[in-house]
């Protein structure tokens, strides 16, 4: 059977530039697809329901359902595949994490002065709201629950229900940190526009670098679905996130320089 990848790029030159975004998306990430339905997907590539579906029946399929399914099928016999190759399948992965991890200081943007100033507006003891809704509502409780053990208090928004306007919940002295792997949440941005109407001061965690909306901070993290086949979260990295801003309050609450 023809490889999906393969697949994409013969048929590529006849698609639409929406389509094409579709492509490069799947392309770049080939496990993008695999947890969200046709709305997730098409809200997170910023593209119609519908140019989904167009470009599912480009490459020869009845929509979207089809595709999915035997797009779930080629990634796994891809893994698997790697998998019999491989002599050693754990220090693959292994290996792929340490590199992946390491890209958080190559290639991410994780400013020392911005951690340091998020730690101080922590310590400082300024309200702190943390969001993060759906896969991301674990990595706010993580963070919650590590500030609590060293005495500060959080407060976890994730069970929003959507309104027209969120700003009700937030004040100018705010302390706003935000979990968002694609950016593209439409709950969760609409929560941090009223954060952000309201002057609070709102910090990112994200793997979208192409975030253009006024923020304090932007802490962009490595992308795992990257040129990498394996099943990774992007999650992970937010937790490592969490661990460094922990030990930046640490050191700050024991009057240590940073």
């Amino acid at each position: 059977m023809l490889d999906l990848d393969t697949l994409i790029k013969l048929n590529y030159q006849k698609l639409t530039p929406q389509e094409r975004k579709v492509a490069d998306k799947l392309i770049k990430y080939p496990r993008f697809a695999l947890e969200k339905n046709i709305a997730k997907l098409a809200s997170s590539i910023n593209v119609s329901r519908n140019t989904i579906t167009r470009f599912c029946k480009a490459l020869g399929f009845s929509g979207y359902t089809e595709f999915k399914y035997e797009y779930i099928k080629f990634i796994n016999r891809r893994m698997r595949n790697k998998a019999t190759s491989s002599n050693n399948f754990i220090h693959e992965i292994i290996t792929t994490y340490k590199d992946k991890i390491g890209e958080i200081e190559t290639k991410g943007k994780l400013k020392d002065n911005d951690i340091k100033q998020l730690a101080n507006s922590i310590v400082e003891h300024k309200p702190l709201k943390i969001i993060g809704t759906g896969k991301s509502s674990p990595v706010a409780q993580q963070l919650k629950y590590s500030l609590q053990t060293l005495g500060i208090y959080a407060q976890i928004m994730d069970s929003i229900y959507y309104a027209n306007d969120f700003g009700y919940l937030f004040n100018n002295d705010d302390v706003v940190i935000v979990y968002t792997v694609s950016g593209h949440s439409i709950l969760t941005n609409a929560v941090m526009r009223g954060a952000i109407e309201k002057k609070a001061n709102v910090y990112m965690v994200t793997t979208n670098e192409n975030i253009d909306v006024p923020l304090n901070a932007l802490f962009v993290l490595p992308n795992v679905g990257a040129d990498n086949s394996f099943l990774f979260s992007n999650h992970t990295f937010f937790y490592i996130f969490n661990d460094i801003l922990c030990n930046y309050v640490d050191v700050l609450l024991n009057n240590d320089s940073l």
